[in-house]
């Protein structure tokens, strides 16, 4: 199974192997291979990426609209006022040009790309007799005696600690320093009030120790061969880089306007009081002195809820009339 990763990734650094090879000796056409196969597998994926962060921030933008669309839908009582808010809401997201799907499947071509190569340096530091992927024999035989900074790529980490610590130690400073951009980054668009966005900023949060805790460990106590630390610092490099220059794009196109920074301060004052926990218990301490005041809640809610069902399809029917229109 895991060789149909193997393959590609193989044929990557054949085809970057035959290009350095012409000019360059082994061991530098073998580092150089690395770092173009980093680099054209990130390339790859950088259009979804920017997709990924430019939804993300349009989504934060379109926001203090959105939100006052859905204070007035938990309020409707006829469907036509429904599906006249819903259009605005469609019409909102179709202005800002929103579309949370897009850059979704990054991590669907980096991970594929690091187990195939993990596969690739295995298979060549268990054999030299035989061909690895796409890579010959003489091209396993070459791989095998080439070096970086003077340790054989082939050769597990924890072997070479002190000649592998300076990329190791590379490697965690341009993850860390990446994650800590985009930390920030979420934590200026996070509604701390909304329990899913905030636990997702926390978890951001603890992969800033835990990522290069973990790839600290698994260096020097796992089989992670040389090539494989050589590959993190430079994929990590790579992403460091990718994230300042994201960064960068999101202030001068996209800044955050101040509608967006006081409904997140709001939020935090919110949570900070626990206003959602009040209101519930409140709530409930009123159903208990007045039950029928619940069941009266409790009819209201279901026959707001089949108002909005209603207007979806509407809306929704509306929008497939439509798409042949817009297509002529």
């Amino acid at each position: 199974m895991l060789e149909i990763f193997m393959y590609p990734v193989s044929g990557i650094m054949k085809l970057w192997h035959l290009l350095f090879s012409s000019f360059l000796d082994g061991s530098m056409a073998w580092i150089l291979t690395i770092v173009f196969l980093v680099l054209t597998v990130r390339g790859i994926i950088a259009p979804l990426n920017w997709q990924s962060v430019k939804q993300g921030r349009i989504a934060a933008l379109m926001r203090p609209e959105m939100t006052e669309l859905n204070a007035q839908l938990r309020h409707v009582t006829e469907v036509d006022e429904a599906v006249a808010l819903l259009t605005q809401q469609r019409e909102l997201k179709k202005r800002y040009k929103h579309n949370p799907m897009l850059g979704c499947f990054p991590s669907f071509i980096i991970v594929p790309a690091f187990i195939g190569l993990y596969q690739v340096v295995l298979r060549v530091s268990g054999s030299a007799q035989e061909a690895v992927g796409m890579l010959t024999l003489s091209d396993v035989s070459s791989f095998r005696t080439s070096t970086v900074f003077g340790v054989p790529l082939t050769d597990f980490a924890r072997d070479h600690r002190d000649l592998v610590l300076p990329m190791l130690v590379a490697a965690l400073v341009f993850t860390s320093l990446s994650t800590l951009i985009m930390l920030y980054r979420g934590f200026l668009t996070t509604q701390f009030d909304q329990k899913i966005p905030r636990r997702l900023l926390w978890f951001m949060a603890l992969m800033v120790v835990l990522i290069p805790w973990m790839l600290w460990n698994v260096a020097w106590h796992g089989p992670i061969p040389v090539t494989i630390i050589f590959y993190w610092g430079c994929s990590y490099l790579f992403s460091l880089v990718q994230t300042i220059v994201y960064e960068l794009i999101l202030r001068r196109r996209y800044p955050l306007p101040e509608a967006v920074h006081e409904q997140r301060r709001a939020s935090i004052q919110r949570w900070r009081t626990k206003e959602a926990k009040k209101n519930k218990k409140a709530l409930k301490a009123q159903f208990k002195d007045d039950p029928e005041q619940k069941k009266e809640y409790v009819a209201s809610r279901k026959r707001h809820s089949a108002i909005l069902a209603e207007a979806r399809k509407i809306v929704k029917s509306n929008s497939q009339q439509e798409g042949p229109t817009t297509a002529e």
